[in-house]
C-alpha cells in the first residue's frame, strides 16, 4: 500500500509517495522540460494534463495496479493509451531514467494525436493501424537521438549476420528489433528532412496510413 501524493505542473500530474519526494520533484523537472522540447517537434499540444505515476523502485513499479496485466523484470515503463497513464520507476540512473520518461511521453503524444482526432480504433483497416517499428521506434528516437552506439551496433550485426529487414517485413514483426530497426529508420529521416517532419508524419499517419503519409510527405515510397 502506498501512500500516493501529487505534484501539480504546468502539464502533469505527478503521483509519488513521500519515500520518492525528493527525487519525484526532479522527475516533475524532467517532464516538463521534455514536454516543451517534444510539443515543438511534434507540433502538438495537450489539452489536458495527463497523469505520471512513479515508483521508487522497479520492485514497488511491478505491484502497480494502474494496469490489468503482469509486468516483467525486462519493462521499463508503460503508457497506457486510454487514459493517458505513464508509469515508470525510478532505477538510480537519472540518464536511463530521463530516457524511459521521455519515451514514454513520446507515446503519450502519439496516442493524444491518435485519439483526439478520433481516427483509430480496433475496427480501423489493418493497413491504416501505425505498426510497431513506427511507435517505438520513433519513442526511442527522440528520447535518445541520432547518435546511439546500441542500435548502431544492432545494425551492423544485422547487416553482416543478414537478417536486417525491410519496411514491408517489419511491418509484420512486432518484437524487439522494431525497436532498433525502427529507431535507425527515424534517425534516417530525422537527419536527412528534420526533426519537424517526424511530427509531420505522424500527424498525416492515422489519418492516410503510413503509406501515404510517406509518399505524400517525403515524396518517397517506402519501398
Amino acid at each position: 500500500t502506498f501512500d500516493f501524493q501529487v505534484i501539480r505542473t504546468e502539464n502533469f500530474d505527478v503521483y509519488y509517495y513521500p519515500q520518492e519526494r525528493e527525487a519525484a520533484i526532479d522527475a516533475a523537472r524532467m517532464i516538463e522540460r521534455s514536454y516543451a522540447r517534444l510539443s515543438r517537434i511534434l507540433q502538438h499540444e495537450f489539452r489536458e494534463r495527463k497523469p505520471l505515476i512513479i515508483y521508487a523502485s522497479h520492485t514497488d513499479f511491478q505491484q502497480t495496479n494502474a494496469l490489468a496485466s503482469f509486468l516483467d523484470e525486462s519493462t521499463g515503463g508503460v503508457t497506457e493509451s486510454l487514459k493517458s497513464r505513464m508509469i515508470l520507476p525510478f532505477t538510480g540512473s537519472y540518464a536511463e531514467f530521463d530516457h524511459v520518461l521521455t519515451h514514454e511521453l513520446v507515446h503519450g503524444f502519439q496516442y493524444d494525436v491518435i485519439f483526439r482526432r478520433g481516427v483509430m480504433s480496433d475496427a480501423a483497416p489493418f493497413s491504416m493501424r501505425l505498426p510497431l517499428w513506427f511507435m517505438e521506434g520513433m519513442a526511442e528516437y527522440l528520447s535518445i537521438g541520432r547518435i546511439d552506439a546500441h542500435t548502431v551496433s544492432w545494425l551492423r550485426d544485422a547487416v553482416l549476420n543478414g537478417y536486417l529487414r525491410s519496411i514491408g517485413e517489419m511491418n509484420q514483426r512486432d518484437d524487439y528489433l522494431s525497436y532498433r530497426f525502427g529507431q535507425s529508420l527515424w534517425q534516417y529521416i530525422g537527419s536527412k528532412w528534420g526533426d519537424e517532419v517526424v511530427g509531420i508524419l505522424l500527424q498525416k499517419a492515422p489519418r492516410i496510413g503510413v503509406e501515404r503519409a510517406f509518399a505524400t510527405t517525403l515524396g518517397l515510397s517506402l519501398d
